[in-house]
């Protein structure tokens, strides 16, 4: 009668010959070896069949510039030409 201890068993995905212990189940019921083992996913558990966070940050800083009235413009000071540029900068 084999003991626990020195029980040897086979990977069902690799076939390589293991001791019993270091086999795990996974989770479609097959004893798998540590490297084979891919933790406590199935079909539904799979990280791949979640669907992922894609919040959109709707607040946005900011999203154009002041207004003409903030800034203190209006159409009869806007600069048609260079030389109207520099009375309007003597203006300041």
């Amino acid at each position: 009668m084999a003991s626990i201890k020195r029980a040897y068993a086979l990977c069902d995905v690799c076939g390589f010959r293991y001791r019993r212990r270091d086999l795990k189940k996974n989770s479609y019921g097959m004893l798998v070896c540590p490297s084979d083992f891919d933790g406590a996913y199935d079909k539904k558990n799979h990280p791949q069949n979640k669907s992922p966070n894609v919040k959109d940050n709707e607040f946005i800083k900011n999203p154009r510039p002041p207004s003409y009235i903030e800034r203190n413009l209006n159409w009869e000071q806007a600069a048609t030409t260079f030389e109207d540029t520099n009375k309007y900068w003597n203006m300041i």
